[in-house]
């Protein structure tokens, strides 16, 4: 084989390995982390939903929460007609619960659509992955 064939097949594969590859773990980190997000808020819409239909918004109703390391306390909320919501950089808004419904509607479809674009940046990566490996071969089946 040709030397500067080998020296291109060479940097080719440094280029997939180190540059390809890496790109490739951060946008399905950043994917799982939208993921994550997306359930959190479903999950808090539900949670909402359920308040209004049992009426416990206005009545109060038990629950424990966690201080951390799993130790857990007993509390009573008095009052859960409004809830506080992470707006971003630390910042908490108060909301009746149907203006907090149609803010996690919002943020659920603005991640969705984030999600979007991670995809697809995930699978242009993957494109260029195969499109090299399929060059590498080709250079190395090639005849000089």
């Amino acid at each position: 084989m040709n030397p500067t064939i080998a020296k291109k097949i060479t940097q080719f594969e440094r280029f997939i390995n180190d540059v390809l590859k890496a790109d490739l773990a951060k946008l399905a980190q950043k994917l799982d982390e939208k993921n994550s997000e997306v359930a959190e808020f479903i999950q808090l819409k539900s949670f909402i939903t359920t308040l209004k239909t049992t009426g416990t918004s206005e009545s109060g109703f038990k629950t424990k929460v966690d201080l951390g390391n799993n130790f857990f306390i007993q509390a009573h909320v008095e009052d859960a007609t409004h809830i506080l919501l992470d707006v971003g950089l630390g910042y908490f808004v108060e909301f009746s619960l149907d203006e907090a419904t149609a803010l996690i509607d919002v943020r659920i479809k603005l991640f969705e659509s984030q999600i979007a674009n991670l995809r697809k940046e995930i699978a242009k990566t993957n494109a260029h992955i195969k499109v090299l490996i399929i060059g590498i071969n080709d250079l190395r089946n090639a005849k000089t």
